[in-house]
């Protein structure tokens, strides 16, 4: 038979190649090898899959979601192609972001032989507050070699749960806890889209006599708080809920149960208290500060009255600032409590904070180190004296005073507070966070000794809590322009004022 050499002619071939010809990764694959009169070529064969049936369904045949039954997304992959597909990676978004669903996002399908499929499941479920609307779902299949990209989307109604509210416990974490001091604080989120009427906490039945309220913040999302608040915990078992109302119904929490356990010690036993108190600001040679002597005063007269032996300076020079360190860690070791406190002019250079007493004149960079007080000085006395409890005060995060004059030179131009760990048992609380400025103040306290103030003599408030507190005070009256910090490795409980 004659072949006119003008037609042209395509034979299409699928070839199995071996390992040793074609293939480099040690596996079997398909070629396609296309011939004509002027040219073969051969090329692999890209795997084809394809989502089939997307659908969500419940036993009830209602196709919504909502907060009484679960529900799931199905679907089928199908392997259209002449090669197996092997781990396929299933990636689940929920791109309207509805809240309060739970669904896993991330699903592993081994193998799938060519003409073959396999049936994919997504249990869908309320765990929290649902919004009315639609819940958009997005599906993303890919292959081990990112060779499959398939991918589907799905609208499900979402029905909102019941207008009652929703309480949820943050702490305690666990149903049950076990500990051994007399005050507990509990929290959770409260979730009500209409106003709440009332919030009650029973504690073995009943509600506590202690007469202390709630602490309500709202949260992030709307419609949902954080609430809070302090126990006094009888001896032995305390089963604890929660009550919480509004206009369409009433909500009572799962209970969680603290044992508590009295500590025995000798009656006549009180807390050890001492702290040293330093502020600075009539400065020789760099800017003057308004508040800092109000400021130190106050907060003196302050730990004085919860029960703490006072070491109190004010304008003091670096000779003075070392000796008021080192008697501080001589007297340390006969106390159960450290604390310290300085308002003034602070700076960092190189990573190492430094207090600056009134006398500093620092012309140069290098001149910190021999005019001003390492803050690592009094940490090392802290750590040596076997102290329980050690706190450690800096409203010294100001601007550095001394900056213009050593513009053009090179280093650290020593801006704000560096980042310092707590020794073991201590906290370290900064007016802001580090490498930040923070405020003098326009009143007659500077911004943050003036939350300190505020809630230091709180009753039954942890020192943990007690800072929150000052932080989410002076982020408000400074427009987020100053976050106060800490740095805690505390071992125990610790209240300014217990009762």
């Amino acid at each position: 038979m004659m072949i006119n050499p003008k037609i042209s002619v395509n034979i299409l071939f699928f070839i199995l190649t071996g390992t040793a010809v074609f293939s480099q990764t040690g596996e079997s694959m398909f070629k396609e090898v296309r011939v004509n009169m002027q040219e073969k070529t051969v090329s692999d064969i890209i795997p084809v899959c394809r989502i089939v049936g997307l659908d969500f369904t419940r036993k009830d045949n209602l196709r919504q979601i909502d907060s009484e039954v679960a529900g799931q997304l199905n679907f089928y992959l199908v392997n259209t192609g002449v090669n197996s597909l092997e781990a396929l990676e299933i990636n689940i978004d929920d791109l309207n972001n509805t809240g309060g669903l739970s669904f896993k996002k991330k699903h592993v399908i081994p193998e799938i032989e060519a003409g073959d499929s396999s049936l994919v499941t997504i249990p869908l479920s309320a765990i929290d507050y649902l919004e009315e609307g639609d819940a958009l779902f997005s599906i993303l299949v890919t292959d081990s070699k990112n060779r499959v990209n398939q991918t589907a989307q799905i609208t499900v109604p979402v029905k909102e749960s019941s207008g009652i509210p929703l309480f949820t416990w943050e702490n305690p974490v666990s149903a049950l806890e076990r500990i051994d001091f007399p005050l507990y604080e509990i929290s959770g989120k409260l979730r009500s889209k209409i106003r709440i009427t009332g919030l009650d906490i029973y504690v073995n039945g009943m509600i506590p006599g202690d007469k202390k309220s709630f602490t309500i913040l709202p949260s992030e999302k709307q419609g949902e708080y954080i609430v809070k608040r302090v126990l006094t915990l009888e001896e032995g078992y305390n089963e604890i809920t929660l009550e919480a109302k509004n206009d369409l119904g009433s909500v009572v929490s799962e209970p969680r149960v603290i044992n508590y356990f009295v500590q025995k010690v000798d009656p006549l036993y009180r807390e050890k208290r001492i702290a040293l108190v330093i502020g600075n600001a009539d400065y020789v040679h760099g800017n003057i500060l308004n508040n800092p002597i109000n400021d130190a005063m106050s907060f003196a007269a302050a730990l004085e009255n919860l029960g703490f032996t006072v070491m109190n300076f004010l304008n003091a020079d670096q000779k003075e600032m070392k000796m008021a360190i080192d008697e501080f860690g001589q007297k340390l070791p006969g106390y159960h409590v450290g604390l310290f406190y300085f308002a003034g002019h602070g700076m960092q250079v190189n990573g190492v904070n430094y207090l600056i007493p009134v006398d500093a004149n620092l012309r140069i960079q290098q001149d910190v180190e021999y005019d001003c007080v390492d803050v690592g000085r009094l940490l090392g006395k802290m750590e040596g004296a076997g102290t329980s409890t050690n706190i450690v005060i800096l409203d010294a995060c100001r601007d550095n005073p001394f900056e213009r004059s050593w513009s053009g030179r090179s280093g650290d131009r020593g801006k704000g507070l560096a980042f310092m760990n707590a020794p073991s048992g201590s906290i370290i609380a900064y007016a802001t966070s580090p490498g930040k400025t923070a405020s003098d103040g326009t009143g007659k306290h500077g911004l943050y000794t003036e939350a300190l103030l505020q809630f230091i003599d709180v009753p039954g408030l942890p020192i943990e809590e007690f800072f929150k507190n000052v932080r989410t005070v002076v982020e408000i009256r400074s427009n987020k322009a100053q976050i106060p910090w800490e740095s805690t490795s505390l071992k125990g409980n610790f209240f300014f004022r217990m009762q």
